[in-house]
């Protein structure tokens, strides 16, 4: 607690003691069901209400005082279902994955998936490789050395 909040004489009623402070009266709240309740009043109930954590945390540090008050109110914040509803989302939303449906008891490489590694160092003039992997089959897979410049039709009759 500060300094000059202990140098005060202290009053007390009903679980919540206060302090009086030249020009205002300082609220101190022990008790964790009364702390619940002022922050139902000041959080839901006065004026608009729902402001959200820093607005709340202002306003009770004008009315009351008690030690670790944010982190107080940061939790009561995070289980207002109403808040939590309604926050503004800060990050991007992921694009869901997409599952490719592949038929029962088709042959091998049938469904292939196939992608280029490049950027290796050249050796016997191929600095590629084209990788060709059974989509049914985990296991499957081919690689063929190629270069960087190879086409669409290159790819084709490669695999072929």
């Amino acid at each position: 607690m500060e300094a000059w909040v202990k140098n005060l004489p202290i009053q007390e009623l009903d679980r919540v003691m206060w302090k009086d402070v030249p020009g205002d009266r300082l609220v101190i709240l022990l008790d964790d069901g009364v702390k619940r309740e002022v922050l139902w009043v000041w959080h839901k109930h006065k004026e608009e209400g729902h402001r959200g954590r820093d607005e709340t945390v202002q306003q009770i540090n004008q009315h009351y005082f008690w030690p670790q008050a944010r982190p107080w109110v940061e939790q009561y914040i995070k289980g207002c279902a109403m808040c939590q509803q309604n926050k503004n989302l800060m990050h991007k939303p992921h694009t869901p994955l997409y599952k490719i449906t592949v038929p029962e008891n088709v042959p091998p490489f049938t469904q292939i998936v196939m992608d280029l590694i490049t950027g290796l160092p050249k050796s016997q003039g191929f600095d590629s490789i084209l990788m060709i992997v059974d989509y049914r089959c985990s296991r499957g897979a081919i690689f063929l050395p190629c270069q960087l410049t190879i086409t669409g039709p290159q790819i084709t009759q490669l695999y072929y």
